[in-house]
């Protein structure tokens, strides 16, 4: 069996999601807009690291979803949510703070440890490389505290 942080946190939160979705393998769609265009960005974030032109990336890889039918909080909307990715975009090459040598190798890694009884735990880190000043959330939320425990374990297995 191979474990990995988000499943975890499946179990912690809903023991049944979890059954549904690892075990009887559901997948829902996936139609709230700001989930689609972080995973654009997160290639447009990936195309700025390989030296290639970012907020073309992002254009293209968002473009793509210009007329789905995806849910927009109160407020958002595909130009506006283009609009703040591409000012993110610029204060990323402003601000010079991520440097990751090798973006070919350093980007998405997949890193696998073993666990008990030859069950393995899986982990994809966003990127591998330097930052400039302190790391920070994204989301500004707490989660419970029970969850908050799994990254450092996960850590623990990845790392050791």
């Amino acid at each position: 069996m191979i474990l990995s942080h988000t499943q975890l946190g499946s179990y912690l939160r809903c023991p049944r999601s979890y059954r549904y979705r690892y075990l009887d393998g559901w997948r829902e769609k996936e139609t709230r807009a700001a989930m689609v265009f972080g995973r654009c960005f997160e290639k447009a974030l990936a195309a700025l690291f390989r030296k290639e032109d970012p907020a073309g990336t992002l254009f293209h890889e968002w473009g793509i979803f210009r007329d789905a039918p995806l849910e927009y909080k109160k407020g958002e909307s595909w130009d506006r949510l283009v609009h703040q990715g591409v000012h993110l975009l610029e204060r990323f090459v402003q601000d010079n703070r991520v440097h990751i040598r090798a973006p070919q190798y350093n980007l998405q890694v997949k890193m696998i440890r073993a666990v008990a009884r030859g069950h393995e735990f899986v982990a994809y880190l966003d990127a591998i490389g330097k930052s400039a000043g302190n790391a920070a959330s994204s989301t500004g939320r707490q989660p419970r505290a029970h969850i908050r425990r799994i990254p450092m374990a996960c850590w623990r297995l990845i790392l050791n």
